[in-house]
């Protein structure tokens, strides 16, 4: 069973979504995240993970949902907001990083996981309609 943890980054209206390379899939679109420690909160996982990935470090975090992933474990969704000066930074090249800030109605879902998706659907809208 795998915890994995989601670090959705808002700002401006728009939302954080990386495109990167991964070995048994090649190049997908996903939030930032990744596993949880055995050791962590899935809000602390998903911090990490962020700060990692895209350097990007102490944001206000706003809310955390949780549900069933597609592995039998936990996923959780980190909603962080960030100011208007902040931008990732690539951390590994050899994973092909490449950072957008979309508008949640046009996020490709057919790229993401199911429960990405269903996550997007129903709770990512309100987040990006509120002002930091």
């Amino acid at each position: 069973m795998k915890h994995l943890a989601m670090a959705v980054v808002v700002k401006q209206g728009k939302v954080l979504v990386q495109k990167r390379y991964r070995a048994e899939k090649g190049m997908v679109l996903e939030f930032p995240g990744g596993k949880v420690g055995l050791d962590e909160t899935g809000t602390d996982a998903a911090i990490r993970e962020l700060a990692e990935e895209t350097g990007i470090r102490g944001l206000k975090h706003t809310a955390t949902y949780t549900k069933v992933n597609q592995l039998g474990g936990r996923i959780y969704f980190v909603i962080l907001r960030a100011n208007e000066g902040v931008e990732p930074k690539a951390a590994d090249a050899s994973i092909k990083q490449e950072f957008s800030w979309m508008s949640p109605e046009i996020i490709p879902q057919d790229d993401f996981h199911p429960a990405d998706r269903e996550f997007i659907n129903q709770y990512l809208q309100q987040y990006s309609l509120i002002p930091a």
